[in-house]
């Protein structure tokens, strides 16, 4: 029998020993499996057994498997040379006005994200051709790498979105909901970032293109449209009850492969092997963050830790709690990758957020989005490194236009605090079964 001083403890020494871990350089995925496996050496009420058990559930879940599926997608598309098209329509849409190509970085976001789900993907695929146009155009390669950065956010906010589907999977919430709730945050953010960019591009001298014709714009919309297409069926098929989300991701990999192969001719079997390798290489890590944050979770679930919390907290005003909340997850999305932090952040705070009266879709869609700021905020910021990295610049150099569009996506959020309409009216007026 342990003392109870000692198992009133072992709580905040689960924390602890996680602090210590990432502190120290431990990968997150490790640490968090590490962190387990400590407290099963300090608390003998836990068995090995349990764990391994944990771990398995963690990826025993048919909904995970679209995760690498949409990344396949979106790789697919890059190697079929689909983003470039999609550059093409946009640029024929908006080219003729000043700052064409920040626009067409943000429209192109847009639609990639549409298809991958990933954020990651949208900021190599798309950066790696709009950052070096940029440059040779005259725009500042820090104003070109943070456009690129910011608008690739929209990838885990725009459906289908990877983020939402393991949301959905560890808290229980409609996948379709959250879709269908993702999609007029993702436009505000879209239509904020272009005004940005309105403002930001009249101190530069960049080149005003002519107009297109409408004869350009038919034959690059034949083209772009039909990727652009892709969301459509997935979000329709999913709201419809058609399909499943992993289902709806086999149908986005064989419209890829059916572009690139049979539509495009631009892909070969040698770029299909290379895409399902990055692929593989960049879902392993994702993924088996998600085993170790199964396994902190259950200690987590173990420990009582969110009715502890809860018996701490009052706050019955929603929109309090929701702020306090999206501040927490904007720190810990700082520091780690938003899928493990979701593991983590979502069992505790859920009950808090579902005995305020705040809707699982609007819960879902905000904490996302806070915690997926992370991808452009060091010193984490995935998207930021791989745009900073393209542009051959030190992050750093990049941060303080990043910062603005960071500001302007945080202004969202608060939008979508103070008015839960905004996430929910889509998903009310099309799918009211899935809300």
């Amino acid at each position: 029998m342990m003392p109870m001083d000692w198992i009133s403890i072992l709580p905040w020494l689960l924390f602890a020993l996680l602090g210590v871990l990432i502190v120290v350089g431990v990968p997150i995925a490790m640490a968090l499996v590490l962190t387990a496996f400590g407290m099963i050496l300090l608390d003998p009420r836990l068995t090995y057994w349990v764990m391994f058990q944990r771990m398995y559930n963690g990826m025993d879940s048919f909904v995970l498997l679209a995760v690498p599926l949409f990344l396949l997608a979106g790789n697919l598309m890059n190697e079929a040379r689909i983003t470039d098209r999609l550059i093409t329509l946009c640029m024929r849409l908006v080219g003729h006005f000043r700052g064409a190509l920040a626009h067409v970085n943000v429209l192109v976001s847009m639609l990639f994200a549409g298809v991958s789900g990933s954020s990651t993907a949208d900021s190599a695929g798309v950066g790696t051709v709009l950052i070096p146009a940029m440059k040779r155009e005259g725009y500042p390669v820090n104003f070109a790498v943070a456009v690129t950065a910011a608008s690739s956010v929209m990838g885990i906010i725009i459906p289908p979105s990877i983020n939402m589907i393991v949301w959905g999977a560890l808290t229980n919430t409609s996948i379709a909901g959250l879709f269908l709730g993702g999609i007029l945050p993702g436009v505000m953010i879209g239509v904020a970032q272009l005004a940005l960019n309105m403002g930001y591009v009249r101190r530069y001298q960049v080149p005003v293109r002519r107009r297109a014709s409408l004869a350009e714009l038919m034959r690059s919309g034949k083209d772009g449209l039909l990727a652009a297409g892709i969301p459509v069926v997935i979000i329709g098929g999913i709201t419809l009850g058609l399909v499943t989300p992993t289902e709806a991701a086999v149908i986005a990999v064989l419209y890829a492969l059916a572009l690139g192969f049979l539509v495009y001719r631009e892909l070969d079997l040698r770029q299909v092997l290379d895409a399902s390798t990055d692929t593989v290489r960049l879902c392993s890590l994702s993924l088996f963050s998600l085993v170790g944050a199964a396994i902190f979770g259950y200690l987590i679930s173990f420990y009582q830790i969110p009715p502890k919390l809860m018996a701490g907290v009052n706050i019955s005003d929603p929109m309090v709690l929701l702020l306090i909340m999206t501040v927490v997850m904007l720190v810990i999305g700082t520091f780690m990758d938003s899928l493990p932090a979701m593991a983590i952040m979502a069992p505790i705070f859920q009950p808090l957020a579902m005995q305020a009266g705040v809707h699982p879709v609007q819960f879902g869609v905000i904490g996302v989005m806070a915690l997926g700021l992370g991808l452009i905020t060091p010193p984490y910021g995935l998207c930021l490194m791989i745009s900073a990295k393209i542009g051959g610049i030190p992050l750093l150099k990049a941060l303080a236009t990043t910062l603005l569009y960071l500001a302007v996506m945080l202004g969202v959020i608060v939008l979508l605090i103070v008015y839960p309409e905004l996430v929910l009216a889509i998903p009310r007026l099309i799918a009211p079964d899935f809300v």
